[in-house]
């Protein structure tokens, strides 16, 4: 049995994850990668930042970039998908707005209350917004390490 996930799995290790690691490529090339929340909508995943922010500038420059959603501690417990592609921005409002919604209620228990998050926070946070989806251009790469058989 090989450790690949198949396309449920996938869609269920996207849907419920919680951090992707978000990889462009800066002014030099090198590797600039990047913690965000996500979503996992039709297939597809969503995320957004500030427009002013690293990533995307290096967006900008060259959409190609390298997603990744991981879990487990232990070697037997790894567990990732990796998707290669382009970040398309999202221009649809009415796609936006659905973003939006589906983040906020996935990461409804991560968040501070608006109370609780310091102003300069709440004005850092503010800053004009952009959407990508991902679009994969290459076969996704993906393995479940609890799938080997250590002959137990």
């Amino acid at each position: 049995m090989g450790v690949r996930l198949d396309q449920t799995e996938i869609d269920e290790f996207l849907t419920s994850g919680h951090t992707l690691i978000l990889t462009s490529t800066d002014r030099d090339g090198y590797p600039h990668a990047a913690p965000l929340w996500y979503a996992y909508i039709d297939g597809h995943i969503y995320t957004r930042t500030m427009r002013k922010s690293q990533k995307a500038a290096n967006i900008a420059r060259d959409p190609k970039v390298c997603c990744l959603v991981e879990t487990g501690e232990r070697w037997r417990e790894l567990k990732a998908v990796m998707i290669r592609g382009r970040a398309v921005e999202v221009e649809d409002e009415a796609m936006q707005k659905r973003f939006d919604a589906t983040l906020s209620e996935k990461y409804a228990n991560f968040r501070e209350s608006g109370a609780a998050m310091p102003k300069r926070t709440q004005q850092h946070y503010a800053a004009p917004t952009v959407w990508w989806k991902i679009v994969p251009e290459k076969r996704s790469s993906s393995w479940d390490n609890r799938k080997i058989r250590l002959g137990r």
